[in-house]
């Protein structure tokens, strides 16, 4: 049997890592390698490639999610990254709010 095991913590994420994503949250860039995002996936504020390059090296145990977000180089878990700017899209989810 496997257990999915969550422990909460609180971590300091300073000045500079706010700003750093803010900027590239408003601008639309990678947190990770600062490009533009453009029509890619994104995952957690970064491409999708430079997501799973994260996910790789905290498997390896390189880094952690904590020092990532400490960092600014991505978004914590369960905030999404740019909102949606498709017609369609916003069409869609202001119809399944209400």
């Amino acid at each position: 049997m496997r257990a999915k095991v969550v422990s909460v913590r609180w971590i300091e994420v300073d000045r500079k890592a706010n700003n750093r994503v803010a900027r590239c949250v408003k601008h639309k860039l990678c947190c990770a390698c600062l490009q533009p995002l453009g029509s890619s996936k994104v995952v957690r504020g970064c491409h999708e490639k430079c997501a799973r390059a994260t996910y790789r090296a905290i498997e390896r145990g390189e880094l952690t999610d904590a020092d990532q977000v400490e960092a600014g180089e991505w978004l914590p878990q369960g905030q999404r990254g740019p909102k949606p700017t498709n017609p369609v899209t916003m069409k869609a989810r202001a119809k399944a709010a209400s």
